[in-house]
């Protein structure tokens, strides 16, 4: 049995107080976290939905779908609206897990709150490295924004092992409005590419759109910025379109823009993160293109063969480099080209991603480098 966090333990210290009709959301990425659900089926819950943006957690709680366990970008209008889901308007108990970004904790705690019942209990639990510490600012901020000052409450309900557990709580018998479809454009962010000779110039209209929780937020990271200014060439087909696959799109930067430079390849864009991939779809929207967007922890849910595949590979676990990530990722990547197909990815050049791509490809060519990224290609 797979340990939980202390955030998880923490809640099931305080499980006999969540009852009635319960809303999990932001559930952690861990192989035990049905250990934690589990024990919060009593017969005091009648309903209890988990809403994920994480696709590893979402596949991780397989055998809990038919408990209504959704994998969603957490914002469209979907609760009480789309009979099709089986979610509800309104909960006796919302829990929400820190998220460690706090324009996303603010994000989720916006859209959730309006869903709780007269008498219900929000709450929020997370570790004190993760922001939980300075998070009662936010709860207040968002519960004045929604309600009178006298129709809640809010208290540190529990803590142990650097972990907290708040707890806002709604006066009973009070008359609250229907709750309206959550409105996620304000927390958008749309943004340019900044101006750089080394660009392409058939980018400098490239319309971007970025949202809460989504890997680089509404800003163009170092590595990235490295891959667009060396993208690869690629040679039509009279036959067929060439096919690319963007790994770990987060906005989709690097997909739109070679749809941006060669408007008849077809790509196909995934990442694990439900944010990342609305950010995409929305991203495709604003710049009239077609492309495919698809949740798939790494390769789990990729089965096609491309001709090109490009990623900024997100294999850092906090100051660590998983290399057994990284191994699994660029040998599986080899399986999933075509003939003449390339691997192209940006990275901090100290990683020792070359003798990976070395011992699966046999050869390794550094296209460019700063002083901290370096890009490198293999091909079949």
């Amino acid at each position: 049995m797979s340990a939980l966090s202390p955030a998880a333990d923490l809640l099931l210290r305080n499980q006999s107080s969540i009852q009635g009709q319960v809303l999990l959301a932001h559930l952690p990425v861990s192989d035990g976290i049905s250990n934690f659900i589990n024990p919060l089926l009593t017969d005091d819950v009648q309903a209890l939905h988990l809403l994920m943006d994480d696709w590893r957690s979402y596949q991780s709680m397989a055998d809990f779908r038919q408990r209504e366990s959704r994998f969603l970008p957490l914002f469209q209008a979907y609760l009480g609206q789309d009979k099709d889901t089986g979610l509800l308007s309104g909960y006796d108990n919302i829990i929400l897990f820190m998220p460690k970004a706090k324009e996303q904790a603010r994000y989720l705690i916006a859209q959730f709150l309006p869903l709780l019942k007269s008498g219900g209990c929000f709450w929020l639990v997370g570790e004190n490295n993760g922001g939980i510490k300075s998070a009662d600012k936010l709860l207040k901020a968002a519960a004045d924004d929604q309600w009178p000052e006298s129709t809640w409450s809010l208290s540190k309900a529990d803590k142990a092992k650097k972990s907290a557990l708040l707890k806002l709580q709604l006066s009973k018998g009070l008359s609250l409005p229907e709750s309206e479809t959550f409105n996620p454009e304000p927390w958008e962010l749309h943004w340019p590419l900044p101006e750089k000779k080394e660009f392409p110039v058939e980018l400098a209209d490239l319309k971007l759109i970025s949202l809460p929780g989504v890997f680089s937020h509404g800003r163009l990271d170092e590595g990235t910025a490295l891959m667009l200014q060396n993208m690869p060439r690629i040679k039509p087909s009279k036959v067929r379109n060439r096919r690319v696959l963007d790994m770990g799109c987060g906005t989709g930067i690097i997909g739109l823009s070679l749809l941006k430079q060669h408007s008849d390849l077809d790509v196909t864009f995934c990442d694990v993160n439900a944010m990342a991939l609305e950010a995409t779809r929305r991203g495709l929207i604003a710049n009239d293109m077609q492309g495919q967007v698809y949740a798939s922890d790494m390769w789990s849910d990729i089965t096609d063969r491309f001709d090109l595949i490009i990623s900024n590979p997100p294999f850092h676990t906090g100051q660590k480099t998983d290399y057994e990530l990284a191994d699994r990722f660029i040998r599986q990547a080899k399986k999933h080209l075509k003939r003449s197909g390339e691997l192209r990815i940006v990275a901090n050049r100290f990683l020792k991603y070359p003798d990976i791509i070395e011992a699966t490809f046999g050869h390794c060519e550094r296209i460019a480098e700063t002083g901290k990224f370096c890009i490198w290609s293999a091909k079949i």
